[in-house]
C-alpha cells in the first residue's frame, strides 16, 4: 500500500491579471496585441523558473508579441548597493549576469512562442542611444524642481534599499544609486513607449510606475504618460491537486 505521505508534489505557479493602470483601461487591455516583459535581474521572481515560466505562459496567451527586457546594465547599480562592487567590476558582472540570464531561459520562452513571438533586449543597448539621455536628463531636472515627483522617488529609493541587507556604504550614496536606478528604468521605459511598445506586464508591484501610469506625475517625459502598467499576481499550485498555497 502506498503511503501518501511519501508522495512528492511538484509546485508550479500560476499568474493572473491583478491591477491595470490606469485603471480606466483595464476592460479594454487586451486590445493591445504586444507588450513588454521587465525582467529585474536578482529578483526571486526571475531566479525561479516556475516563475518566470508562469509569467511567459499568461503573456502568450494574452499577446501576440512580447519584448523581453533583461535590465543587465541597471544591476550593476543593484550589486554596488547589495554586494559593495563597484565600477567596471559592476559593469562587467551586470552584463554576464544578463547574459546568464537569457542562456538560461531561452527554450523556456520558445516553449511557448507558438502564440506569441518573445524578442529578447538588453537594457545596456538602450544606454547608448541619444533619447536616453534626453529622458534621463528630464527626470533628472523634474527631481529638481517639483516636490510631488521628489517625494514619490525618495520613497522609492528607500524601499529599494529596505529589499536587502545593509552594507557598509555611505548612506548618501545608497541614496543616490537608487535614485540612479530609477531614473535609469524610467528613462529606458519611456525609449521603449516611444518605439510603440504601451503595455509593461511584471509580476508583482512597482507604486512608481503604477502611479506614472494612472497619471498622478502629469510633469513626466511625455512618453511615460503613455505607458500602460499591468501587474501580474503569482499563485503557488502544486500538480497533485492544484490547490493554491
Amino acid at each position: 500500500m502506498t503511503n501518501n505521505a511519501n508522495i512528492n508534489l511538484v509546485d508550479w505557479y500560476k499568474a493572473s491579471l491583478a491591477k491595470v493602470y490606469p485603471h480606466s483601461l483595464r476592460s479594454s487591455l487586451f486590445n493591445y496585441d504586444k507588450c513588454v516583459f521587465g525582467i529585474s535581474l536578482g529578483s526571486k521572481n526571475f531566479t525561479d523558473t516556475k516563475r518566470i515560466e508562469a509569467c511567459i505562459k499568461w503573456i502568450s496567451e494574452n499577446f501576440k508579441t512580447c519584448l523581453v527586457l533583461v535590465t543587465d546594465s541597471i544591476y550593476r547599480l543593484t550589486m554596488e548597493v547589495r554586494q559593495g562592487i563597484e565600477g567596471d567590476e559592476a559593469w562587467l558582472e551586470a552584463i554576464r549576469t544578463g547574459e546568464e540570464f537569457v542562456n538560461e531561459n531561452t527554450l523556456l520562452f520558445e516553449k511557448y512562442s507558438e502564440n506569441c513571438r518573445f524578442e529578447l533586449r538588453m537594457a545596456s543597448e538602450i544606454l547608448e542611444r541619444s533619447d536616453f539621455n534626453i529622458y534621463y536628463e528630464e527626470l533628472e531636472n523634474l527631481y529638481q524642481k517639483n516636490e510631488s515627483f521628489q517625494s514619490m522617488v525618495k520613497s522609492f529609493a528607500q524601499k529599494y534599499l529596505n529589499q536587502g541587507e545593509p552594507i557598509e556604504v555611505e548612506e548618501l550614496k545608497q541614496k543616490h544609486l537608487a535614485i540612479m536606478y530609477l531614473f535609469e528604468e524610467s528613462a529606458i521605459n519611456a525609449c521603449l513607449v516611444k518605439e510603440g511598445w504601451l503595455v509593461f506586464v511584471y509580476p508583482g508591484s512597482i507604486k512608481t510606475f503604477e502611479e506614472i501610469s494612472e497619471g498622478l506625475h502629469p510633469e513626466v517625459p511625455e512618453p511615460l504618460k503613455q505607458m500602460i502598467w499591468v501587474s501580474l499576481r503569482l499563485k503557488k499550485r502544486n500538480a497533485r491537486s492544484g490547490n493554491e498555497k
